[in-house]
């Protein structure tokens, strides 16, 4: 049994993670195997996101006189919080292929980018393209008209040279 002071000390952790987090799942974990689990967190480690299983009462602590404290307050069950950082696209689709081989898996409350989020939510999400695709998308949308431009451009002197080279093949 901890002592207060330790959880107090855990309390204090919880809530900082928490609020400053941009984002976060809590995982429902019960009926999975410990395998599937360390394959979670296996996966959710290579994105820099830890996974930590919680106790729902210090977290309910945790969370008093916050926005999350409605969210919180009915905790039970198996609990762990994935605390996700900007690549939360990849988390998630991380967590969705996980939940497709081991249906135990279950979102309690989700958090991202200021958004209370649910399965659902976080099922589109990972059905996203990753950030440096849609970075790469986005340049080559602003690089089109400067490619057409050049081509354009490109153009004109050639079609000079074929009606030129026309003009002395028809003398």
């Amino acid at each position: 049994m901890l002592k207060k002071s330790q959880k107090e000390s855990i309390v204090s952790v919880y809530s900082e993670a928490i609020n400053s987090s941009p984002s976060f799942i809590l995982i429902n974990f019960s009926g999975s195997k410990v395998l599937e689990f360390e394959k979670l967190r296996k996966a959710f480690r290579k994105l820099d996101t830890k996974v930590s299983v919680v106790k729902n009462s210090l977290l309910k602590k945790a969370t008093l006189d916050t926005d999350f404290e409605k969210y919180f307050s009915e905790l039970r069950g198996e609990t762990a919080i994935a605390l996700l950082n900007d690549n939360y696209v990849e988390a998630a689709k991380s967590f969705m292929d996980i939940k497709k081989e081991s249906p135990a898996f279950e979102i309690k409350f989700g958090y991202i980018d200021g958004n209370v989020i649910t399965l659902n939510q976080l099922e589109a999400i990972s059905k996203l393209p990753s950030r440096e695709i849609l970075i790469s998308q986005f340049l080559s949308v602003i690089n089109q008209p400067a490619v057409k431009f050049l081509y354009v451009a490109k153009s004109i002197p050639s079609s000079l040279i074929n009606v030129l080279n026309n003009l002395k093949d028809k003398k």
